[in-house]
């Protein structure tokens, strides 16, 4: 089972982010998922997969890091970087972990301000079950793992499609993404795929069997690290 830290960094300083990538990637329980330079585009990400740990920049334009916070239905364990002190009381109103002040460049302090979230981090099962049971009508079906072509977000529902089937259950995204393994990847907030299931990929789309399902841009470098090609 691993025990590594999904990370997503979101700074608008390019130098900085540059930084705290290479922190990250020298970290043994750390994994690099994504560094943004855009607030949005960040928040897509963070969306989309649901990152163990955020290393979240306070000043920035479109949206700052406050407000990226408070829009999300659900925090990750976040470390705030900020050139400003006075920030530190709201940070912490925000149940962050620590307070990095600018210029970040001491790896120990990164590292004493990171291992908090190791401490309190509890790893993903990484083992799912080799078929599911999903509700269709009054019946309980039995599913193979490996029959699944993709999750779709459906309102508050998710639908399951499958070669024969698109069946439709009462969850989320992020739930399911929770209990599923290396065999699948989300490539956009409304899409988990299967990887052994993808046909072909383009800029901006790919296709599971019939179906055509777009890629994030955020998301696109995560698929693109999952897949071999020659």
């Amino acid at each position: 089972m691993s025990s590594k830290l999904r990370t997503i960094i979101v700074d608008d300083d390019k130098f900085q982010l540059e930084i705290m990538s290479s922190f990250v990637k020298n970290t043994k329980f750390l994994s690099l998922e994504g560094a943004y330079d855009q607030s949005l585009e960040g928040l897509d990400a963070i969306i989309a997969s649901s990152p163990d740990l955020l290393l979240l920049d306070i000043e920035m334009p479109e949206l700052s890091g406050f407000d990226l916070l408070k829009s999300l239905s659900q925090i990750p364990q976040t470390v705030v970087i900020t050139g400003n002190k006075d920030y530190a009381v709201e940070a912490f109103e925000l149940n962050v972990l620590d307070y990095l002040v600018k210029p970040v460049d001491d790896y120990a302090r990164f590292l004493k301000a990171v291992t908090k979230a190791k401490e309190n981090f509890t790893p993903k099962n990484e083992k799912v079950a080799d078929s599911i049971y999903v509700r269709d009508e009054s019946l309980l079906v039995s599913i193979k793992t490996k029959d699944i072509q993709y999750f779709e977000a459906y309102g508050d529902y998710v639908k399951i499609g499958t070669e024969k089937k698109v069946y439709v259950i009462h969850s989320t995204l992020s739930k399911i993404e929770a209990r599923l393994n290396e065999d699948f990847v989300r490539v956009h907030r409304s899409f988990i795929v299967r990887l052994d299931k993808i046909k072909n990929i383009d800029q901006s789309n790919l296709q599971v069997g019939e179906k055509i399902i777009p890629i994030s841009q955020s998301m696109r470098p995560k698929l693109m690290s999952k897949i071999s090609t020659f």
